[in-house]
């Protein structure tokens, strides 16, 4: 028997007694908002913001003014299982996935008057600021 002959026996008995498992996923949370060239840094204010990009998931103060945050998802995953028999009692296993995930967003910062100073888009998880900042005392 040649060498691709029993190659060719040993893959049909894999196939034959063995599981494949396939999975991909597709998920998506909210809609990526489309700001480009309709808000501009240093004119547009507050309200057209809102006007144009809807309810921000995030809102906070931010070096004297604020930060307003939108964020969506869409998730990819894939992933293949082999499972053979070697055995009565046991299998071999194999698996392989990958994934590309992550809440991308977009960061608008205003200024005490509430006009854009500058945007940033990106992953929400890289393109915030660290620091926190107390409220202020409302009187």
């Amino acid at each position: 028997m040649s060498p691709l002959s029993r190659a060719l026996v040993l893959l049909t008995a894999l196939c034959v007694s063995s599981c494949i498992h396939v999975r991909l996923v597709h998920n998506t949370r909210h809609a990526e908002p489309r700001a480009d060239g309709l808000l501009h840094a240093g004119s547009s204010d507050l309200s057209e913001c809102l006007d144009e990009l809807g309810a921000p998931l995030l809102v906070r103060e931010h070096v004297g003014g604020a930060l307003l945050a939108w964020g969506w998802a869409d998730d990819r995953a894939f992933g293949v299982t082999l499972a053979v028999p070697v055995a009565r009692a046991y299998r071999a296993n194999l698996s392989y996935a990958r994934s590309f995930e992550g809440l991308r967003g977009l960061v608008l910062f205003f200024d005490e008057d509430w006009t854009l100073e500058r945007l940033r888009r990106g992953y929400l998880a890289e393109i915030l600021p660290d620091e926190r900042t107390r409220p202020a005392l409302i009187e």
